[in-house]
Order: C-alpha cells, then structure tokens, then sequence
C-alpha cells in the first residue's frame, strides 16, 4: 500500500525551465476556477430563491466563500495557498448547496466532478484539501443532524442528511479512492507536461544554436558577415544621429594559403582561432570584431576624431601578429595587411566602406604586405583605372590592339646590331599607348599573361621567319617570360609548336627568365630550362644581380647570357662601388663562359665603360628605343649598309 501511496503521490520535480510555464499556467486556471465559482454562486442563489425560503441564506453563504476570493485573486494568483482555497470552496458548494437542494447521491457525483475539475491545476494537493474538506463536512454535518444542533437558526432538516456514520464512513472511503485515482492522473499530467516542456525546451535551444550559428563562425565564434551586415548597420545609424564618426578595418593574413598547403588545413584553422584571439586582445572591447571568410577579418571601431587617432592601434595590431606563434607543436610567423576606411570622410554607406577599406587593403598588400593602408579617392581612381584596363584586356587582344616592339641589342666591340629584346606594347584605339608597366602586372594577376605569353611567342617566332627571309639569318631574338607563364603553361611545347611551325632556326630564339623564377621553383624551373636547351632557345638571366645571385645556381642551371640589371648600370658613373658591382658579374659571367648584356645604358661613359671591361653586347637608349618591326626592319637595312 506504501509502495502505491508513494507511486501516486510522489510527483516528479520541476525542471527550472519549465516552472515559469506551470505558474502561467496555474494564472489561467485560477482565473476559470474563480469564474466557475461565480457561476455556482449564482445557480445556488438562484435555485434557493426559487423552491425553498432561503434565499438569503443561500446567498450570503456563497458570498462568504467566494468573495475573498475574488479579492485575493489579485495577490495571490499563481500562488499555491490561493489553489488550497479554490478548492475548499468548491468542496464547500458541492456539499452544501448540492445536497441541501438534491440529495445525497447527486452531492456525490458533483464531490467528484469538482474533484475532477480541480485537476486542472496538475497539482494534488487541491486535491488533497478537496478530499479532506468533504469528509471533514460529512463528519461534522452529519453529527449536527444526529443531535439535531441547528446554525445560523436554521432548521436542523434544512441540511437533510438522515444517514449513520456508517454512511458517512462509506462516503469517505470514495472520496479517498477518488483522490488516489484523480492524483494518479494529475501525476500523469505533470509527467507529461514536463515532458512538452523539455521538449520544446530542447526545440528552443535548438533555435537558440541555429540562430546563433547562422549569425557567427563556426570555427571562430566570431560575427560572420550576415551579423556583420546587421550590426554595422546600428552603429551606422548611430553615427549619423549623433554625428560619429566610425572606422572600418579590413584585414587580411598574409601567405596564409601557404600554410594551409604545406601543414595542413587543420594547423590553418588552428592559427585562425589563434587569430581571432589576437584581435580581441589587440582591440578594445568597443570594437566589432568579425570573420568574413576565409582569412579576411573585419573589425569596426568607433569613437574617434582624427584617423591618427587609429595608427596606434593598427601599429599594436600589425605588431601582435609580427611575434612567433606556437601552433600544435609548429613555431609560425604570420603577417597581416590591413585597409581602412572612414565613415563619413569615405563613404556614408556600409556597401561602399566595405569596398574602400578592401581597395585600401590591397594597396597595403601592394606596397609589400606587413602594412597598412588609409583609402583616398587617388586610390580609388587607380583601381578603377585597373579595373577599366582589365575589363579592356581581352577586348584589345581580340581586336589585335598587342603587338610586339624591339629594342636592339649591339656588339659592344663594334656597335653592330646583333640582335634584338622583343617587347609586349598596347596601343589602345581610344585611350593610346598604355605603358606595360600597368597592364603587365595586371595581366600576372589575373592570368591574362598566360593569353599574352603565347601571343609573344607566335609573333616573335613569325617575326624571325620575315627577318631571315630578309637575310637577318644570324639575328638573335629574345622574349620574356613571366613567372605565371614558366609555371603555369606548357611553356616548352608552346616553343617547339610554334619553331617547327614558322621552320626557324631555334638559335635565333631566345628566352629571358628571372632570378626569381629560378630560385623559387628550383626544381621544375631546372627540369623546364633542361627540354627548352633540347630545342636550341637561348636562356638569359634577366635583371641579374637584383636577387641572390650565386655562382652555384649559374653552374647547376643551362643558362646562356647574364643580363646586368640597369640599376648597376646607372651607377658606373662616378661611383666606385657600382663599377665594382658590375665588373663583379662580368668577371661571373666570363669565368662561367657565359655572354654578358648590359641593359638600360644611356650615356657614351656607361657604354665605354662596358666596352672596355669586356661586356658583350649593350642594350640601351644610347643606342636605340624600342621600335616596331617597320622601324627594326629599317635600323637593320642601315646598319648592313655601313657593315
């Protein structure tokens, strides 16, 4: 009996997120239970002023038990005592008024249909009162009515009970299998519930993580651009109610692909999490701090005057990342290139500030990364120039806009014309000549090269086909190949295609690579250069002496000529140290037995410097600017005549 008592009665606990729905819960039920003892008020005062003489009885009576009520309702809603009184008075009501105006057995079914009701509080200890009161008014009735004992001056016959207190008892035994019966279910019901409640509770945190989820990183926690999007968009309102200004900060890590590529891309997000640390202890807590993708960072900071007030910070920033990371057993070393822009000096919308801080933030890539950078409109005009000569390229390559000019190479000996570097040119219908200087990089950044590479190809090699059908059988030409191009295409088949094509002889060709190319790509640059030399094409060493030049690379590479960087050339003149310098590489070159070419030569003195210390050949304005083949073909006729 214990082990069932304990079962029915002992009620699971609340969990704390759900108690604030039982107590909402428990409002709203005190609010119909009070309206439901109204509503029995007013029946029995209706029903004793109809058949019997005691209205007034009837309707004091009621008001004494639901009146307080009414007035406690305001206090004590919610409240488990108010649920104890509720229950009482209804008690009250069935006992009394039913069985005074029907009888006993319809009492009985309304004790139970009140007990029933009061399960609606999912909660037994209404219950519990209910069932005590009732026995409690049998008890004590039915005592008065045996002893005839009258209350309130009222005929004893008026509470018409008329039964033994072995009905009484009888009584009391239902009403205690009631309880047990309805407790079990109030039981049930908590149990069920708890359980709606757990799992809308599980459904809302759900919600909870998905919202935030869809409003941050996942890897870092950071604001992702959607929440970037959205709180920028308050601190720009901000800013124009109360006349701030803000700040927003475009960062970007520098070589951070290669880390991925060589250590894998779980070291990669490991150093992003360590990055987005480094920005919360870099900034102050104000600043908005967010991850847009990849390794571009994008922070927001108000308060400030002056963009001076900002290079501080960007300094500390810049400074934080310049220090070693220990990164899973990895000791790394990471920089950051960083743009600014200014809200209301740049712009006055968040699209626009984005742009300008992410143009801002290329330049300071541009300038050598490890940098940061203000945007400026002289900025934006460049990069939209850029962006104009991009977007022109193919256009111009289509509608042959490319051709290709030639600067002479001479003899330094006799000043004979031995060949000649053929040059990539853009005459632009509209715009005119565009200086290589700006479209080469561009074209290296965006892959076009790769298109004009072969270009040079197919119409240097056309070009010797015409200037050995002239009787230049012994001119050699010389074209340049962009880092991209030697790694990126089939740069020897390109050649072979192209030599078998045109029937040349591919002595006449020759290819001008950088020390960089070399000393970047060791291997496949080694491999590459070995296949071109099968062909016959010459190899020069362009800008030498600006890298790190070294005898060990010049004796494991096929190389044919060293070409003297016009920085060395142009300080010959007066400077003891450049004469130095450059007599050094030829000294290289002769010990190696490769050909010298000195570039950029300008002036009498440069060349009879060269000449003297035995340069081989000499290239430069002091001779000839690059021209086209008209031109060439023309300098070539003179210079046969006076040979």
């Amino acid at each position: 009996m214990k082990k069932i008592v304990n079962y029915i009665f002992s009620f699971p606990e609340i969990p704390s997120y759900a108690k604030m729905n039982f107590q909402l819960f428990h409002i709203e039920s005190d609010r119909v239970m009070l309206r439901l003892l109204v509503l029995q008020w007013a029946i029995a005062t209706f029903v004793t002023s109809i058949k019997y003489s005691t209205y007034y009885y009837g309707f004091f009576s009621g008001a004494l038990i639901v009146l307080p009520l009414v007035l406690l309702y305001k206090h004590l809603k919610g409240e488990r005592y108010f649920r104890y009184f509720i229950a009482v008075a209804m008690m009250l009501f069935s006992v009394i008024f039913i069985q005074q105006y029907l009888g006993r057995i319809e009492m009985h079914f309304h004790v139970f249909i009140a007990m029933a009701i009061l399960t609606l509080y999912k909660d037994v200890m209404p219950l519990v009162f209910a069932a005590a009161t009732t026995i409690i008014h049998h008890i004590v009735f039915n005592y008065l009515q045996l002893y005839e004992v009258s209350l309130f001056d009222m005929p004893v016959m008026v509470f018409n009970y008329g039964c033994g207190f072995d009905i009484v008892i009888l009584h009391a035994i239902f009403v205690i299998i009631e309880l047990f019966v309805l407790g079990y279910i109030v039981r049930l019901q908590i149990e069920h519930t708890i359980n709606i409640n757990e799992s809308q509770n599980r459904v809302n945190e759900l919600n909870r993580e998905l919202a935030h989820l869809s409003m941050h990183d996942m890897l870092t926690d950071l604001p992702n651009r959607l929440n970037l999007n959205e709180k920028i968009q308050n601190i720009l309102i901000d800013a124009e109610k109360n006349a701030k200004k803000f700040a927003v900060i475009f960062l970007d890590l520098d070589h951070f692909k290669n880390i991925n590529d060589t250590l894998g891309h779980d070291i990669g997000d490991a150093l992003l999490k360590r990055v987005a640390a480094l920005l919360k202890e870099s900034v102050s807590k104000d600043t908005l701090i967010a991850r847009i993708g990849g390794d571009e960072f994008i922070m927001v900071a108000s308060d400030f005057n002056d963009q001076n007030e900002l290079v501080p910070t960007i300094n500390n920033l810049l400074n934080n990342f310049r220090k070693d990371l220990l990164i899973k057993g990895y000791l790394l070393r990471l920089s950051a290139s960083i743009g600014i822009s200014i809200y209301p000096d740049d712009a006055q919308n968040v699209k626009d500030l984005m742009k300008y801080a992410d143009i801002a933030m290329y330049k300071a890539k541009g300038d050598g990364r490890d940098n940061f950078s203000f945007f400026s409109q002289e900025l934006n005009t460049k990069v939209h120039t850029e962006v104009d000569i991009v977007n022109d390229m193919q256009r111009a390559f289509a509608e042959n806009e490319f051709q290709l000019y030639y600067q002479p190479k001479v003899d330094a000996l006799n000043g004979k014309i031995i060949g000649a570097e053929a040059l990539l040119r853009w005459q632009h219908k509209q715009k005119g000549f565009i200086p290589p200087s700006l479209f080469i990089p561009l074209a290296e950044n965006t892959g076009f090269i790769l298109n004009l590479g072969k270009f040079v190809i197919q119409s240097s090699t056309q070009a010797i086909k015409r200037f050995s059908s002239l009787g230049f059988k012994d001119l050699s030409i010389s074209i340049n190949v962009s880092t991209r191009q030697f790694q990126n295409s089939n740069l020897y088949q390109d050649l072979k295609e192209n030599i078998e094509y045109n029937r040349i002889d591919p002595t006449q060709l020759g290819i001008e690579i950088t020390e960089g190319v070399i000393l970047k790509y060791v291997e496949n640059t080694l491999s590459a250069l070995r296949e071109i030399k099968k062909l016959g094409v010459s190899v020069y060493v362009d800008d030498f002496g600006t890298g790190y030049s070294s005898l060990s690379y010049l004796k494991k590479f096929p190389i044919d000529t060293l070409k003297i960087d016009k920085s060395f050339v142009d300080d010959i003149v007066d400077n003891e140290n450049g004469k130095s310098l450059v007599n050094t590489i030829l000294s290289m070159g002769k010990s190696l037995h490769l050909k010298t070419v000195a570039e950029g030569v300008e002036t009498k003195e440069q060349y009879e410097f060269l000449r003297d210390n035995g340069c081989d050949a000499i290239q430069g304005y002091y001779f000839a600017k690059p021209m086209c083949e008209d031109e060439f073909i023309a300098l070539l006729e003179k210079d046969k005549m006076y040979s």
